[in-house]
């Protein structure tokens, strides 16, 4: 955390809205059916991930009354959103492009960029990292999980 940054337990604007996406989520759930423990329906992990959201952004919220409330503004000054950007920019152009070049070579590529982005390596080391977590993610997801992945151009 960057020198003077406040935490959410300072505005509870923040908390506030949390609040308010975790009771949507809980309220919109509830059209899909729960279902029961053992057969859990559509709309079972969505209530509850709501209900939790909504119940753990209450706790800084409510620490936060007691303590005051600052301005929003105060909240985000200094922070750096060039990276952040770019990694929004970078799973939308991997969205984009997941059907066309197939999961192995568009997660090589992201996963390539984004740990050059996050944590300059040499490339040696960074190339590496992307191929053991694209082959970790395609091993889980397409042979134990059974998956189906996009093939893409190249068919693999």
């Amino acid at each position: 955390m960057r020198k003077g940054a406040t935490t959410g337990e300072e505005n509870p604007t923040v908390s506030a809205v949390l609040m308010v996406f975790g009771a949507a989520v809980a309220i919109g759930s509830l059209r899909y059916g729960w279902g029961s423990l053992d057969s859990p329906g559509a709309g079972f992990l969505p209530f509850f991930s709501g209900v939790a959201i909504a119940g753990f952004a209450a706790i800084p919220f409510l620490q936060s009354l007691r303590k005051g409330w600052r301005p929003l503004r105060e909240l985000w000054e200094g922070v750096q959103w060039q990276r952040g950007a770019v990694a929004t920019a970078c799973l939308l152009l991997y969205a984009a492009f997941l059907r066309d070049l197939g999961f192995l070579i568009s997660t090589i590529i992201l996963t390539t960029y984004l740990y050059r982005m996050l944590e300059p390596t040499s490339w040696k080391e960074t190339l590496w990292a992307a191929l053991a977590t694209t082959l970790g993610f395609y091993l889980v997801f397409q042979k134990w999980l059974e998956a189906q992945l996009p093939r893409g151009l190249l068919g693999f």
